[in-house]
């Protein structure tokens, strides 16, 4: 038997062990508790440092890219290039860059220097410096724009640096100014060097903070131990200033919200613990929140709230990486008209209805759709097509209809239209890059056909790109050597059938490609950027042939390219100064598409074009738009009535109205009238019948050499019309 106090001791023994091992458990675990909460504090601290961190990189990064942005874009810009090359180089630089950096968020300097570095214009905030830019923004200066050609992107490192300037610090950085064409031949050691600033005063450091949220961030000339900091480098990866701001610490305030709760004691510990821990798993999901809402924020448009470029190349690469069976199909939506809405009514209309097109598109599409504003009035749309996902194949039809339907903004309704280019790959073996480019080639094909439409990537699209391609390649080598032909058609009198002028046709025969219709190779030349060269070709040798041909006058077609060139009236005199060509002879046809995408523009080119004496026609008359206000807003010396109007007298029995008040509409304004395409001797006596005083057409000549146009109706005594051979 055993005895009681044996017992006894065993159970204090009991008693004893179980209060140690109780209290040893309860340090322990109190140990590990108050281990894990300071780990806890430290690990929420440290997270939201790189999370702060991190977004005042990107901020940082965001100015960069924003700075770099607007200089590439306004470096690489064919008008700038030409601008800078003419006399009116300095009035244009400070009308476009050096006016506008008063207001522009990204830029707030403007600086040009010529190829030997000599400052042409120095403007901060909308004035002028006072000083030369090498004294107010020191040595990196001169440094900078001398490399300005070696500061590319290398190693995905924006080129954009920081400098120390008189006042304060500033993100800068430079590039030669050349044209966006590689068409246009230009001298590398004669470009212009364009230099854009942004000033980080108080007002961008609080707008950073504001967007980035980071509280109390400020710029400061040291580093500061006790905060965090993002160094701003200079050229030679020097830090010059500091982005700083004080660590929020959300794990030690989140720990002094319960330091009263631990000294409670041991009765409440797990209740503590408990709140610690919902406490702690509260905060860490707070920082997670607010890193995905960066994140979030950094793949949103700002103005759409849809996603943007970034964020479509993410995921598409996505889509790759997933090895999922099935399709994937880009469309690439671009407004048609927009850029009329931002000339009509102004860029806060122009973004209001580009926000009205998103949103649009967002409530017909279906929401597996992935949509994507890509900058300006372009749009991205993505549907994968999964054995798992059921999305109808009208997606593309859906987004057209959508996006040409009426918008109400406001007390206005704008109808405009768009062009979708469309690709086709397979998820399993698609390539990011060539889907991208294909989709994009599709858009330019649909903007070809007249826009308004939709174009699918094919085989025939990607031949005809290179067809396209191997065409401007061989056309450029022919302009370099003068090697475009004309030749000239007739123009005569209906009274009496005597020649009163020629029309000068481009005519290109190439060696591999053959004889080329005008009407295959200029659109090509005008995509190329080519047009201008091949226009100012074809009027130089029209004036000087014509120059041998007494007693009549020439007519030269006017690509709207060429139109818009402001520097277009100067080569005109330019070539009838030299040819010694009296501009009375000559008159230029130009059709009614840049009358109505840029009249004002056109207007001032039309009026310039005359003061040096030269006629204005208005070609294809009779096929478009073209109404009595236009005829009363443009001074036209003539109409040519589109060879349509007059293929039709032989086809359809109303077309001899339609021609007769077409010559009316045009002879009531006292406007003279030439028609082309005359065939027969019906169509030629109608055409004088109604009132017509010029003719031109195969019944009287086809187009004709120089020589052999001097040798029929110069050479001879006989000048009256031929016999259409």
């Amino acid at each position: 038997m055993m005895l009681p106090h044996t017992d006894n001791r065993r159970r204090r023994r009991a008693v004893l062990a179980v209060a140690f091992l109780f209290i040893l458990v309860a340090s322990i675990f109190a140990g590990i508790v108050f281990r894990s909460i300071d780990a806890m504090r430290e690990t929420a601290n440290r997270i939201d440092d790189e999370r702060a961190l991190d977004a005042t990189s990107a901020a940082v990064d965001a100015l960069r890219t924003q700075l770099y942005g607007i200089l590439h874009d306004n470096a690489t810009w064919d008008g700038a290039y030409k601008q800078l090359n003419s006399i009116n180089r300095k009035y244009w630089v400070i009308e476009n860059w050096a006016n506008t950096g008063a207001d522009n968020p990204a830029y707030d300097t403007a600086i040009v220097t010529d190829a030997r570095g000599k400052v042409i214009v120095a403007y901060k905030d909308g004035e002028e410096l006072t000083e030369p830019p090498a004294v107010f923004f020191g040595d990196h200066f001169t440094t900078i724009v001398r490399n300005a050609d070696r500061l590319g992107e290398q190693a995905g490192i924006t080129p954009v640096y920081a400098v120390r300037s008189e006042s304060g610090i500033a993100l800068m950085a430079a590039a030669k100014i050349r044209p966006s064409t590689t068409s246009t031949r230009i001298e590398e050691r004669n470009l212009y060097t364009l230099f854009m600033a942004r000033h980080l005063t108080p007002r961008v450091i609080g707008d950073l903070a504001q967007s980035f949220r980071i509280e109390k961030l400020s710029l400061s000339p040291t580093r500061s131990e006790s905060m965090l900091n993002v160094p701003l480098t200079d050229l030679d990866g020097t830090a010059i200033a500091y982005l700083s701001w004080p660590s929020k610490l959300p794990g030690s305030r989140s720990f002094l919200t319960v330091k009263t709760q631990l000294a409670v004691g041991a009765a409440i510990l797990m209740v503590f613990l408990t709140g610690i821990a919902m406490a702690g798993w509260v905060a860490v999901r707070k920082l997670r929140q607010d890193e995905a809402a960066a994140r979030h924020a950094a793949l949103r448009d700002a103005l759409t709230g849809l996603w943007n470029r970034r964020a479509l190349l993410e995921h598409l690469t996505d889509l790759t990486r997933n090895g999922q069976q099935g399709t994937v199909e880009l469309c690439l939506l671009d407004l048609d008209g927009f850029k009329r809405v931002n000339d009509a009514w102004g860029h806060a209309t122009g973004d209001e209805l580009i926000a009205s097109v998103a949103a649009r598109l967002r409530d017909i599409l279906p929401p597996e759709v992935f949509i994507a504003r890509l900058g300006g009035d372009e749009f991205a749309i993505v549907v994968a097509r999964t054995p798992e996902t059921r999305i109808a194949d009208d997606t593309a039809d859906r987004a057209l209809v959508a996006a040409c339907d009426v918008f109400f903004l406001g007390t206005r309704q704008i109808q405009v239209a768009a062009s979708i280019g469309r690709a086709v790959a397979g998820l399993s073996d698609v390539d990011m890059g060539d889907l991208m480019r294909a989709a994009d080639v599709a858009l330019y094909r649909a903007k070809d056909l007249g826009r308004g439409r939709i174009v699918t990537f094919d085989s025939e699209l990607e031949q005809r790109r290179r067809d396209d391609m191997t065409m401007e390649q061989y056309l450029k080598k022919t302009l370099e050597t003068d090697g475009i032909e004309v030749f000239y058609q007739p123009l005569f009198r209906s009274n009496d059938q005597s020649i009163c002028g020629v029309e000068a046709l481009a005519r290109w025969s190439s060696s591999p490609l053959g004889r080329v219709p005008p009407d295959v190779f200029i659109p090509v030349a005008e995509k190329a950027g080519l047009i201008e060269t091949l226009g100012l070709q074809v009027l130089r040798t029209a004036v000087e042939a014509s120059a041998a041909w007494p007693g009549i006058g020439v007519c030269v077609n006017v690509s709207p390219v060429q139109l818009q060139d402001h520097g277009f009236a100067h080569a005109v005199a330019s070539i009838l100064a030299k040819a010694g060509f009296d501009a009375t002879r000559l008159t230029l046809e130009i059709t009614e598409g840049v009358l109505i995408s840029h009249p004002e523009q056109a207007l001032r080119a039309i009026t310039a074009l005359k003061d040096l004496g030269v006629d204005i026609a208005l070609d294809d008359f009779g096929t478009g738009f073209a109404s009595i206000g236009m005829l009363r807003s443009f001074p036209f010396d003539r109409v040519k009535v589109d060879k349509s109007l007059v293929a039709a007298l032989d086809a359809k029995h109303d077309a001899a109205p339609v021609l007769q008040a077409t010559v009316a509409l045009a002879s009531a304004m006292g406007i003279a009238v030439t028609i082309e395409g005359i065939e027969t001797e019906l169509q030629a006596g109608i055409a004088r019948l109604y009132g017509c005083d010029v003719m031109q057409g195969y019944l009287y000549s086809k187009p004709l050499s120089a020589a052999d146009m001097s040798e029929r109706y110069f050479e001879r005594p006989q000048r009256r019309l031929g016999t259409g051979s």
